[in-house]
């Protein structure tokens, strides 16, 4: 098996919490809520911009 970086960690974690708000986003609809709706939609963008911000880091090496 491969070893998980720090990264692929985070990716991970983003991925579970992105899980976590779609499934609360149903229940909230279910239930007419929609306070909670928009929190969950500002929520789930925040997640996905952190996916996408975690994948794109690049590191800076110094060679000499």
């Amino acid at each position: 098996m491969g070893r998980c970086n720090g990264r692929c960690t985070l990716v991970g974690f983003c991925c579970l919490q992105l899980v976590a708000a779609l499934e609360r986003q149903i229940f909230d609809f279910l239930g007419y809520q929609w306070a909670p709706i928009l929190a969950n939609f500002l929520h789930i963008m925040a997640v996905i911009l952190g996916i996408f911000g975690t994948i794109q880091y690049r590191s800076k090496y110094l060679m000499v």
